[in-house]
């Protein structure tokens, strides 16, 4: 069985390509989106995906937080972090965590950890908020 992995949804291709280059130098497999709509197109193919990271506000059809309601639609206990500097947590349900923007590295590392454990970790521990 290979590593987890996780799906970033990420419009700023700076921001994308770091967080996933971080990502996968933990260890973790990394998908990568430009927006939502391709990272509903990814939930879609049936590939897993152990986890989101999502920002909010990007181009296109599907916002993040239209993503993460049809994420939990398809797969109720798949954990989502919502990123934003536009949101505030009150306003992030049902994502399960909510990361304010600009956030560092380590604190969403944390919380990966936290939702579904080390890369290799082959039964997620999925804690609710």
């Amino acid at each position: 069985m290979g590593a987890q992995t996780i799906l970033v949804v990420e419009d700023e291709f700076l921001i994308r390509f770091m967080l996933a280059d971080s990502l996968r130098e933990l260890g973790y497999q990394v998908l990568e989106a430009v927006d939502g709509d391709e990272g509903f197109a990814i939930l879609l193919t049936g590939q897993a995906v152990d986890l989101i990271v999502t920002d909010v506000r990007m181009p296109g059809t599907i916002d993040g937080m239209d993503l993460t309601r049809r994420s939990k639609s398809l797969a109720p206990a798949r954990p989502v972090i919502v990123c934003s500097a536009d949101l505030l947590r009150s306003e992030s349900h049902p994502a399960d965590e909510f990361l304010t923007k600009p956030y560092s590295f380590e604190a969403l590392a944390g919380l990966i950890a936290r939702l579904i454990g080390d890369p290799w970790q082959t039964v997620p521990q999925i804690h609710s908020a």
